[in-house]
């Protein structure tokens, strides 16, 4: 598939919790073309969290493969991994995992400068971003000082500021408002207008289905 993104290849991801075996993610394979944008739903506990680490590279598979690009995940060490989720991979955590010291900006930033941006090349990146978020005025605020709604822009901003092939985002909007969570919704229908990224959401916001190519639901570890 010469459109493929990301491929999944019978994912299994088992952990042991008191002497016994829980398989997190079972069997779990699809393919991710480019600029598609696939919906995950599932309620807590079923896997989906693990599946989106797993994608990542955050987490290794207990056995099958992800084909990500031109690379396979299982002949890449730990370093090699990193780079290309640094250079080519979002991720967007449920709890925003801003770094509590940083200000917005250096939070927005910090990508860049990992993938070695000048501070002050990345720092017209983000508040470049940032001013896209609506968040121009809150930059040099700390995520204390922050509303949960612009922590979690924060974060998207984060996420997507070194122009990704691919972004993974853990309920977005699982720990927002009603009126935040549609800003975000908004927000990232805006991003994907001008983006050719390509986008897996687990999440149990229904209202995501408008964004998306097609939707799946995980259960007991298994994509159906």
């Amino acid at each position: 598939m010469s459109n493929c993104v990301i491929e999944a290849i019978n994912l299994n991801k088992n952990f042991s919790e008191n002497s016994n075996i829980v398989e997190a993610v079972r069997n779990v394979s699809f393919t991710l073309g480019k600029s598609e944008i696939m919906i995950i739903f599932g309620r807590s506990g079923s896997g989906k969290s693990t599946l989106l680490y797993l994608l990542a590279g955050l987490e290794t598979c207990s056995s099958g493969n992800i084909k990500f690009d031109k690379f396979n995940f299982e002949d890449l060490t730990f370093d090699e991994l990193a780079s290309i989720r640094r250079s080519n991979i979002g991720f967007v955590y449920q709890f925003h995992h801003l770094i509590p010291e940083f200000s917005a900006i250096d939070n927005a930033s910090f990508p860049l400068l990992l993938n070695g941006d000048t501070k002050e090349e990345a720092y017209v990146k983000a508040e470049d971003i940032l001013n896209k978020f609506g968040l121009g005025n809150r930059k040099h605020h700390k995520p204390n000082q922050l509303s949960g709604g612009e922590r979690q822009r924060v974060a998207i901003a984060r996420a997507l500021i070194h122009d990704p092939k691919f972004v993974l985002l853990d309920e977005p909007t699982g720990d927002l408002d009603r009126d935040t969570a549609q800003e975000v919704r908004e927000m990232l229908k805006e991003y994907m207008q001008n983006s050719n990224a390509s986008l897996i959401i687990a999440t149990h916001d229904r209202s995501f289905e408008e964004l998306s190519n097609f939707q799946k639901t995980m259960d007991f570890g298994s994509l159906i």
